[in-house]
C-alpha cells in the first residue's frame, strides 16, 4: 500500500495515505451529522495511519493511534444506536475524567518521549 497514488506539490501521496484521509473524512462528516456510525471510521482510519506511521518509522505517533482507537471504541458504546446521547457531564465524571487524563498522560508521555515523539505532553 506503499505504492505513490499520486503526487500534490512534490509530494507522492500513497494508496494507504489517501485511504486514511479519505476515512478520516467520512469520520469528520458523520461526526456532524451526530450519527454513531462516526466511531468505527474513526478507529479505521486511526488503524490505517497507525501502519503508515510505522511505515514512516514514527513509531510514537503510531503508538498514539491506540489511543485514539481505544477512545473510538468508548465513544461507539457511549453513544445511544440512534446517535449522540445530549445531556450534561455530572461533576463526578468531570473529575473522573480529568484523572483519567491526567494518569494517562503521566503514565504514556514517558513511554512516547523515549519512542522519540515531537510533541508528548500535548499529544
Amino acid at each position: 500500500m506503499s505504492t505513490t497514488l499520486f503526487t500534490a506539490w512534490d509530494y507522492e501521496v500513497s494508496i494507504l495515505e489517501f485511504v486514511a484521509a479519505v476515512a478520516s473524512f467520512i469520520g469528520v462528516y458523520l461526526g456532524t451529522t451526530g450519527k454513531r456510525i462516526t466511531w468505527p471510521w474513526w478507529a479505521i482510519s486511526s488503524a490505517l495511519y497507525g501502519v503508515l506511521f510505522i511505515q514512516w518509522e514514527l513509531f510514537a505517533s503510531a503508538a498514539l493511534q491506540i489511543v485514539f482507537i481505544i477512545a473510538a471504541v468508548i465513544g461507539w458504546f457511549g453513544w445511544e444506536p440512534s446517535g449522540a446521547r445530549p445531556g450534561a457531564i455530572k461533576n463526578k465524571q468531570r473529575a473522573l475524567i480529568l484523572i483519567a487524563i491526567a494518569l494517562a498522560t503521566l503514565a504514556l508521555a514517558p513511554i512516547l518521549k523515549s519512542m522519540g515523539a515531537a510533541s508528548t505532553y500535548v499529544d
